[in-house]
């Protein structure tokens, strides 16, 4: 028998270290948190964060690089950034940006801008009878070239403009008058022609032609409106003026009699003859 206690546990204690298991037979797995085990938090890597030196997030949108980058697959399996307007852009701001910019030498008819857009929902079948007239006309004044008919409410370019030449309508209605203004662009970035097609509208800044992507409807002042059952039949009265400036606007050489100062790229001179895009008054309904 011991006859110290002291000595009774000095025995007891080289009992246990003669037992205790090698690292070579270890069954408690290590720290997998990267934290310290004496207090605090883990300090493992974030998920995700760009200091992470190639975390990544698992909730990130698909094809978004580590470095927080939006890339398009190659099929190489290689990552090409997306530049804003470039052809592998399909990032649209607004449902209203046409989601399709047309081809080169092509024609883009958008769909109708109804001002106010409060009362876009109740006019969306006359607003599909004007695009389909809308497209007559662009058919007839460019046969032959490939027509990219865009869905509501896809009513504008992007900000660097259609491939081939735009055209649209302002429209707008009071009760059961309405109007209507030819909204004309050629390819890219180039100025907006507005010329009246159904009604009358006065110009605020005395000239027909304004910036790229303006809204029109801030600088038309309506004088005249048309019966809305009357509408697309009224609009043919001034078909002319807009199959010219269609045209004009795609490049080929137009009779300057049928387009007065549709340049496309500047505003008119103040000398030009007078035309559908300086009347102010109500014009000549058809028979």
């Amino acid at each position: 028998m011991l006859k110290s206690p002291c000595l009774a546990a000095l025995v007891f204690a080289a009992t246990g270290l003669a037992c205790s298991p090698t690292n070579s037979n270890q069954t408690t797995p290590p720290d997998q948190t990267g934290g310290s085990t004496t207090g605090g938090t883990a300090g493992g890597p974030t998920l995700g964060d760009p200091n992470a030196g190639g975390g990544t997030d698992p909730n990130a949108p698909a094809g978004t690089g580590p470095n927080g980058q939006d890339s398009t697959t190659t099929g190489t399996g290689q990552t090409t950034p997306a530049v804003a307007g470039g052809p592998n852009d399909n990032r649209f701001i607004a449902p209203e940006i046409s989601h399709s910019k047309g081809v080169p030498g092509g024609i883009v008819v958008l769909y109708p801008r109804i001002i106010p857009t409060t009362i876009a929902g109740e006019n969306a079948a006359l607003a599909t009878q004007i695009q389909a007239k809308v497209r007559a006309v662009a058919e007839k004044a460019l046969p032959g070239r490939p027509i990219d008919v865009r869905p509501s409410p896809e009513r504008v370019c992007p900000k660097t403009g259609c491939e081939g030449v735009s055209i649209n309508v302002l429209f707008s209605r009071s009760s059961t008058a309405c109007v209507t203004v030819a909204i004309i662009n050629g390819p890219g970035t180039s100025m907006t022609k507005l010329i009246p097609w159904g009604g009358s509208v006065e110009f605020k800044t005395g000239t027909d032609t304004i910036q790229f992507r303006d809204m029109p409807e801030n600088f038309v002042k309506i004088k005249d409106f048309q019966p809305c059952d009357q509408l697309t039949t009224v609009m043919a009265d001034q078909d002319q003026f807009i199959e010219a400036a269609l045209r004009a606007a795609a490049g080929s050489a137009a009779p300057a009699s049928t387009t007065p100062g549709a340049t496309g790229t500047s505003p008119p001179a103040k000398t030009s003859p007078a035309g559908p895009a300086n009347v102010t008054s109500k014009p000549a309904t058809r028979k």
